[in-house]
C-alpha cells in the first residue's frame, strides 16, 4: 500500500513538474487560458486558517487569481488565505444578524466562481471554479466526499497538533488533488456526453 502511494506521488510531482514548466507565472489579463471546471478548493476552520488546499497542480488557486490583475504591486501583496478569512466572516456575520441556514455563498465574476460551503461543523470548504461551471449537480458529491474525510480524519480534525501538522496537510493535499482531478475528468466526461446529444 505504501509503495502504490509513493508511487502515486511521484506520478503527481512529475505532473506538478510538468505543469509548473508549461507555466510561465506571468499575470497578463491577455493571456488565452481556460482553467479547468473545478480550479481546487481551500480547506479551512471556522476562524478562516487555512488547514489545507485541494488545487489541480500546486499553485493553481493562486495562479488563476493573479492572472487577471495587471498592477504588479497588487499581485504581490494578495494572499490567497485571506479568503477563506473573509468567507468565514460573512458566515459568523450572518449567524450575528440571525441570517438562518445559509449553506453556501458564491462570488462570480467572468473570470473565476467562489463557491463557499458553510453546510460542515467543523471546517469550511470554498471551491475556485471556472466561470462557466455548473456546480448545482456536483454539489452531494462535494458534500459526500468532504464528510467522509472528515469522518477518516475527525482526530485530526480534533487535535489541534495534528491539525497544524504539516504531514497531515501535505497528506490531505495529496489526496485532494488527486480527487480535485478525478471531479475534473468527470466534469468532462458529462460535458463531452451532453455536447454528443
Amino acid at each position: 500500500m505504501e509503495s502504490e502511494i509513493l508511487k502515486m506521488s511521484a506520478n503527481v510531482s512529475m505532473d506538478l513538474n510538468a505543469q509548473e514548466n508549461k507555466k510561465d507565472l506571468h499575470y497578463n489579463a491577455n493571456d488565452d487560458f481556460s482553467p479547468p471546471p473545478f480550479i481546487g478548493c481551500l480547506i479551512s476552520d471556522k476562524d478562516g486558517i487555512r488547514i489545507a488546499s485541494f488545487e489541480v497542480y500546486k499553485g493553481a488557486l493562486e495562479f488563476n487569481i493573479k492572472r487577471n490583475i495587471n498592477d504588479k504591486s497588487r499581485c504581490e501583496l494578495f494572499d490567497v488565505d485571506l479568503i477563506s478569512m473573509y468567507f468565514c466572516a460573512l458566515e459568523r456575520f450572518s449567524e450575528e444578524i440571525n441570517i438562518q441556514n445559509v449553506p453556501c455563498i458564491n462570488l462570480k465574476g467572468t473570470n473565476i466562481i467562489l463557491h463557499a460551503i458553510f453546510d460542515f461543523d467543523h471546517f469550511t470548504v470554498i471551491f475556485f471554479l471556472n466561470p462557466f461551471v455548473h456546480i448545482k449537480s456536483y454539489e452531494n458529491l462535494i458534500h459526500n466526499y468532504f464528510t467522509k474525510l472528515y469522518e477518516e480524519y475527525k482526530s485530526e480534525f480534533h487535535d489541534i497538533k495534528k491539525l497544524g501538522s504539516l504531514d497531515f496537510a501535505n497528506h490531505l493535499e495529496f489526496l485532494g488533488m488527486e480527487w480535485i482531478n478525478h471531479l475534473n475528468d468527470l466534469y468532462l466526461e458529462k460535458s463531452i456526453k451532453i455536447k454528443k446529444k
